[in-house]
């Protein structure tokens, strides 16, 4: 009996033996293999580490590109609007330029066709208005009517003498000393026109022509506004636009003029751009306009109550045309 219990403990310790090394060495796999597994988490960790960095890295260098080609949109779209901002304003100052009407009509003076146009207008223009300006003239020399109309050919030839400079310096392309070459011509031709008219006249008729000629832009203005009186109630009389000249011609010659504007030939040198300056022009404005009320006094003495305000309407007029005319020369002839 005994033995058999030992023999059956023998067996059950050998088979607890057997069984303890078999559990042994299943602890002892699965040991290694859980040192296997944590050497490759710690692998994979650090690789998924690197992979994280990298990513990040990806990241901010993506979001520095994005950043970076943002910023180069950005600057070409202002680029290519600023670029075409600039072009659209040369091609308006070009349009500017093209379309302004003073500078049309210089480009019209440089035409020959052009100018031998307005040369044949200005003859036929001259003709009536010398035969109405001159007619007292003419009576006052006692001239036979073939000395009448010779006399009447000297003073258009005088009109028109540098006619062709006058034109050639309405070109806008012109500079200073080239305008002045040709002032200087046509004062020239104006001269010898006029040493003819003396040697045809004698020294004491052209001494009286001399000094009618001074009044001719008042005889002129009271011309002017007679006719626009003409046939109506209140036209002038005779004697009243005599002594309407007289009052006229007195007034301007005793005036204080200092801008120059006033002159019959202004800027005869040529300088005629140093002659339109703001500042001469807004001079010549404030004493036109102080001559002007000046000599509304002496007129009242003159006219009529009812031809009065005609007069004085017609005068603010004629200045504001006067001064319209100064400020377009000014932008033809500007430097």
């Amino acid at each position: 009996m005994k033995t058999t219990f030992l023999i059956i403990a023998i067996i059950g310790c050998a088979a607890l033996g057997i069984l303890g090394v078999e559990q042994s060495k299943k602890l002892q796999t699965q040991n290694d293999e859980l040192l296997a597994v944590k050497a490759q988490v710690t692998s994979l960790e650090a690789q998924l580490k690197e992979k994280e960095d990298a990513i990040e890295n990806a990241k901010s260098v993506e979001a520095k590109a994005k950043i970076l080609q943002k910023t180069l949109s950005e600057s070409t779209t202002a680029a290519v609007a600023e670029s075409k901002k600039s072009e659209q304003l040369q091609q308006s100052l070009d349009e500017a330029k093209t379309n302004n009407p003073m500078h049309t009509m210089a480009s019209m003076f440089k035409d020959p066709n052009m100018r031998d146009m307005i040369k044949s207008q200005q003859k036929a223009a001259l003709g009536p208005m010398l035969d109405k300006q001159y007619a007292d003239l003419f009576k006052q020399f006692n001239l036979t009517p073939e000395q009448s109309a010779n006399f009447k050919d000297l003073i258009m030839k005088k009109m028109l003498a540098g006619a062709d400079a006058g034109l050639s310096m309405m070109d806008d392309s012109l500079d200073p000393s080239q305008r002045a070459d040709l002032g200087k011509q046509a004062k020239a031709q104006t001269d010898e026109v006029d040493a003819e008219i003396k040697q045809f006249l004698g020294d004491n008729n052209y001494q009286a022509y001399h000094s009618y000629e001074k009044s001719v832009p008042d005889r002129m203005t009271v011309s002017q506004f007679g006719d626009q009186m003409a046939g109506s109630p209140t036209a002038l009389s005779p004697e009243q636009q005599s002594q309407m000249i007289q009052a006229l011609s007195d007034s301007r010659n005793n005036f204080n003029w200092t801008s120059g504007l006033n002159q019959q030939n202004p800027a005869a040198n040529g300088d005629i751009a140093g002659m339109l300056t703001d500042d001469n022009i807004a001079k010549f404005a404030a004493e036109r306009e102080q001559f002007d009320a000046q000599f509304l006094a002496k007129a009242k003495q003159i006219l009529t109550p009812e031809q009065y305000p005609a007069f004085e309407k017609y005068q603010e007029q004629q200045r504001q045309l006067q001064l319209m005319g100064l400020n377009m020369a000014k932008q033809m002839f500007k430097r």
